[in-house]
């Protein structure tokens, strides 16, 4: 089972206990694949991607995938930056997050007889 947050807000010291109490309330639901919808956001400071990439950690430690959806070129940048992309998939599209997860959950519970 899956779940998107969708966050529509810059993220800032103004509404970042929100945003991690909301990641926290996903990641700690009866799910598997949590995706992280970041579409509306064009900035984030460093206390975000502290929490998103805590966040990512956990997510594993408890066999779960956080997967994030970006199109805006000032998150793909800061992405780039603190290399981002070589701990988390990052999608364009929410299509292409779900089917990502879907292949993900289907090849890690097959039994190999």
């Amino acid at each position: 089972m899956f779940q998107t947050l969708v966050w529509n807000d810059n993220i800032s010291l103004s509404n970042i206990d929100r945003f991690e109490k909301s990641i926290k309330r996903l990641l700690y639901a009866n799910l598997n694949g949590l995706i992280l919808n970041l579409e509306n956001v064009s900035y984030m400071n460093e206390c975000a991607l502290g929490i998103i990439a805590d966040s990512i950690k956990e997510a594993k430690e408890m066999n779960k995938e956080l997967v994030i959806i970006n199109n805006t070129t000032t998150i793909r940048t800061i992405f780039e930056i603190v290399r981002f992309y070589s701990i988390v998939q990052v999608f364009s599209y929410e299509r292409d997050a779900l089917h990502y997860l879907e292949d993900y959950f289907s090849l890690t519970t097959r039994k190999v007889v």
